[in-house]
């Protein structure tokens, strides 16, 4: 299976792009810890599920720990995760408060290694169509804009 695109049209109207057509992908349902785990014994490894789900379920803990402590964690050729905050400006340095102008945290993956960005996007000709099927973007093309 490739990732699957769908198209959209951008309906902000303030927007300079008001009107234009875009891509974006297509959210599939996450795969659960247990489906990862079938994937990962059914490519011919020595480790039953249960020991593989053991390995898995300590190191999202121990993520999630030093995340919470602050640390980056880098898992080679996948990603960096890192929190990243959405903060609200203030006046004056003497101004900026952490409980009042922090929104919200959030956790960043960034691709690194092998699994780059560049690597992704080398991955352009394995892009398909969701959903949609190709009678259906024609019809789409053949209608008049309302």
């Amino acid at each position: 299976m490739a990732i699957q695109i769908e198209e959209y049209k951008n309906m902000n109207t303030a927007s300079k792009t008001y009107g234009q057509y875009y891509g974006r992908t297509v959210d599939n349902p996450p795969l659960t810890l247990d489906e990862l785990v079938e994937h990962m014994a059914n490519h011919n490894t020595p480790y039953s599920p249960g020991c593989i789900k053991g390995v898995l379920t300590d190191m999202v803990k121990c993520i999630r720990h030093l995340l919470l402590d602050g640390n980056n964690v880098k898992i080679d050729n996948l990603a960096i995760f890192k929190a990243h905050i959405e903060s609200a400006g203030a006046p004056t340095l003497l101004d900026y408060d952490l409980g009042t102008h922090v929104k919200s945290i959030k956790l960043w993956a960034q691709a690194t290694g092998s699994f780059s960005r560049a690597e992704l996007t080398k991955a352009k000709s394995k892009l398909t169509y969701g959903t949609k099927t190709r009678a259906d973007r024609e019809a789409a093309r053949q209608q008049p804009e309302p």
